[in-house]
């Protein structure tokens, strides 16, 4: 996965994530992968539901605007992406996929007055990014 230059990581947190980089200068721009283990059963996040109902129902728990939800299908793996302004003035990137017995979670966020400046990095982090296949 392509990673931020000079930002600090971080092993997990239990409950909390599993990496995470965080900018030196500003801490709440951040990116974090998380996994939790599903059902053996479950093999896709499509088992979530579509991608724009997936979308809607993640916004309304944030408390904010989805501006987009899409799909990409990359070596069998499905990806769902969102991308949500919060209305606590947070912008985010949120990636979920399902790969070897766990629900991966991406997610990018920054404050919405810096978005412009990080968003390519981010598109450029989630595109790049595989689940383990440990």
């Amino acid at each position: 996965m392509m990673a931020p230059s000079g930002w600090n990581k971080f092993e997990g947190e239990v409950g909390a994530y599993d990496l995470k980089w965080q900018d030196m200068v500003d801490s709440t721009e951040n990116i974090k992968i998380s996994s939790t283990p599903v059902k053996s059963t479950t093999s896709s996040i499509d088992v979530l539901g579509d991608v724009q109902s997936v979308g809607e129902s993640l916004a309304k728990k944030r408390n904010a605007k989805l501006i987009s939800a899409t799909e990409r299908l990359t070596e069998g793996i499905l990806f769902y992406k969102f991308d949500f302004a919060i209305d606590d003035g947070t912008h985010q990137l949120l990636q979920l996929c399902v790969c070897k017995g766990k629900v991966w979670s991406l997610d990018a966020s920054a404050k919405e007055k810096r978005w412009d400046k990080r968003q390519e990095l981010y598109e450029n982090v989630l595109g790049s990014f595989m689940p383990k296949l440990a």
